[in-house]
């Protein structure tokens, strides 16, 4: 009768870790779903392998997306940094992604938006499109003047290394109207700059990880 007892129970407790497992399970499906229309029109989709695990995955539950399945196959051994620069009154002026790597570190401010976009070195950039059929204009933070900044973070974290960068905005944007000393690409030709980027000096595993702390990345040595 006893080993009855102890059967069920034991059955009864897998029934229950199955159910709390299938909920988890669909409960992370459903958020991956929500948010998979806005990964979709990120820079995001050009530097992880796949949407769900490389992606999802590892940036909510593992809470570490600092490397990439697709980074691996172009650069080898790397790590991501996500820098997040504010004004004063803390508004989001800024998203820069450094990729440290065996040739370098790459910094990139990428923007989302859509439209004819207009911008130089100095002075706010703006974007002018088309709704409801009549032409808006919108003011965007100069990604210039922000990714300057961080380059010159960037050279003291790593004391006085070199430091490729670029601007990278949404596919169909129009950039013939933008004039400035940093690269500017659209977001399906950063995976190719990405790729061909090389500082012109190494970097071994140990050196890449220690920018990466030093940038405020952290790494489990457990």
């Amino acid at each position: 009768m006893n080993h009855l007892l102890a059967e069920n129970n034991t059955s009864n407790f897998n029934l229950f870790l199955y159910v709390i497992a299938g909920a988890a399970a669909l409960i992370f499906l459903f958020r991956a779903a929500v948010a998979y229309p806005r990964y979709k029109k990120s820079i995001f989709p050009h530097i992880y392998d796949n949407y769900l695990i490389d992606y999802f995955y590892k940036r909510n539950v593992l809470q570490d997306s600092s490397r990439s399945g697709l980074l691996k196959k172009l650069l080898g051994y790397h790590r991501i940094v996500f820098a997040n620069l504010t004004d004063k009154e803390g508004k989001l002026c800024a998203q820069i992604m450094t990729i440290i790597h065996s040739k370098g570190l790459l910094a990139i401010a990428y923007l989302a938006s859509s439209g004819n976009i207009y911008g130089s070195d100095a002075g706010n950039w703006y974007v002018k499109r088309t709704e409801d059929g009549k032409e808006k204009k919108y003011k965007l933070e100069n990604p210039v003047i922000y990714l300057r900044e961080y380059l010159t973070h960037l050279n003291k974290v790593t004391d006085g290394k070199k430091v490729q960068s670029l601007i990278a905005v949404s596919d169909g944007c129009d950039l013939s109207n933008v004039k400035c000393s940093i690269r500017v690409k659209n977001y399906s030709e950063v995976t190719k700059a990405i790729e061909e980027a090389d500082c012109g000096y190494g970097l071994n595993d140990g050196e890449i990880d220690e920018i990466f702390e030093k940038l405020g990345g952290r790494i489990d040595r457990r």
